[in-house]
């Protein structure tokens, strides 16, 4: 459980559109990262990923999971996650994934990115921090 004011400062340092680089461990238990596109909310953050996906496998395995956030080409701020993946796999993830798109998109390409994404075997990772680690 994160406190308030780390809770504040997670809400804040994620509040702009970055890529969240996303841990999961592989079937030998190596490590398997990948960049998203993510969106904080309600204490939570959530990415859109394929079922046909590797991180999706590793996590339908094992629910393990770090993200790694972090500011500028310099990374001189940064933010680690770690916790469990909750994974939605129903028609309520679109709401959640427009949000995500509209985060890194121009308005304008939002609506064909979305009939393309609608089109895939899509599904909504959710991570609420367990342990959170700020650097920089």
């Amino acid at each position: 459980m994160l406190s308030p004011s780390q809770a504040a400062r997670l809400e804040s340092f994620l509040a702009p559109s970055r890529i969240a680089v996303v841990g999961t461990l592989g079937g030998t238990g190596m490590p398997q990262l990948t960049p998203n596109w993510y969106v904080y909310q309600d204490g939570c953050l959530s990415f859109s990923t394929t079922k046909e996906r590797v991180k999706y496998r590793n996590l339908s395995r094992d629910g393990r999971i770090s993200v790694c956030v972090y500011s500028g080409t310099l990374a001189e701020d940064y933010v680690t996650i770690r916790g469990r993946a909750v994974i939605t796999e129903d028609d309520s993830i679109w709401p959640l994934t427009r949000v995500i798109a509209e985060r890194y998109l121009c308005p304008g390409r939002v609506e064909e990115r979305m009939q393309q994404l609608r089109g895939e075997n899509r599904v909504i990772v959710s991570l609420v921090p367990e342990g959170v680690v700020f650097g920089g």
